[in-house]
């Protein structure tokens, strides 16, 4: 299979990390997204990243599908509960972080903009979101406090990790406030699969 990703996307950081829970191999090919013609256009109409790109060719968009492709075409370990009631909870997490990722995105191009042409309005629901986002993720933690120590993670720590991690990169500010939040992310930063899928730029 190959990976074809940014260095720093979340959605991108998500895949990885499932594929590192997984034990699955894979080829990583970073991609500029500003150039006209990088390779993700070939394999996806879109332009976007990521794309898993199949061992007979199919690939595969978007974060999401390529979470649940995965899962299913290789379900060992599970990441995503097979009740209704538990992949309910799987995929509801999974959007929550999926969220804050679309929301922290938002915000950074909108203040990448010259201060007297940013929409201050865009800017202060952005946060509002990635703030009311975080608060949830923070109830969680006493249900993933060990979570680090654990045979395999789940798809919502995956998930949140993603997130966390981005707006730790992008808007730090965000996160203050959040010390229980941080604090386990601070222990989870140890695991393999999130060390070796940490941003490198």
């Amino acid at each position: 299979m190959r990976l074809y990703a940014t260095p720093t996307s979340p959605y991108a950081r998500k895949v990885r990390i499932v594929l590192a829970e997984k034990h699955l191999p894979y080829d990583l090919e970073w991609v500029d997204l500003r150039s006209a013609d990088h390779p993700a256009k070939s394999v996806n109409p879109l332009g976007k990243i990521p794309v898993l790109v199949l061992n007979d060719g199919t690939p595969v968009y978007d974060s999401s599908v390529i979470v649940q492709y995965l899962d299913l075409a290789h379900p060992e370990p599970p990441l995503i509960p097979t009740d209704l009631p538990g992949r309910l909870r799987a995929l509801r997490g999974e959007a929550l972080a999926d969220g804050v990722m679309d929301s922290t995105i938002t915000w950074v191009m909108e203040q990448r903009h010259s201060s007297e042409c940013q929409d201050g309005a865009l800017l202060a629901r952005m946060r509002t979101k990635v703030i009311t986002a975080l608060s949830m993720l923070q109830a969680q933690v006493p249900q993933w406090q060990d979570k680090d120590k654990a045979d395999h993670l789940e798809l919502p720590e995956i998930a949140a990790i993603a997130a966390i991690a981005y707006v730790d990169l992008r808007a730090p500010e965000f996160l203050l406030g959040f010390a229980d939040l941080m604090a386990w992310y601070q222990r989870m930063r140890h695991r393999p699969s999130i060390a070796d899928t940490a941003a490198t730029a």
